[in-house]
């Protein structure tokens, strides 16, 4: 009994561990967007562009990412 029990917390772990991974992916997607999101309103900012331009798209993308992670 005392083996399976071991078998079953190892199991578990490793699906713990794939989880957090496919959360640091995520989040990791999200930070790149962000930091993109983070240039176009730089550039906009210095060139009289609406910052609507390419943000809306990455703010769609981070939307989703994060349901991803709930």
């Amino acid at each position: 009994m005392h083996e399976e029990q071991r078998e079953n917390e190892l199991e578990f772990l490793k699906q713990q561990l794939e989880h957090i991974k496919q959360q640091d992916r995520i989040l990791a997607e999200i930070e790149m967007r962000l930091h993109k999101m983070k240039r176009i309103a730089e550039y906009a900012a210095g060139h009289r562009l609406s910052r609507e331009e390419g943000v809306e798209e990455h703010q769609a993308a981070i939307r989703s990412l994060e349901g991803y992670l709930d």
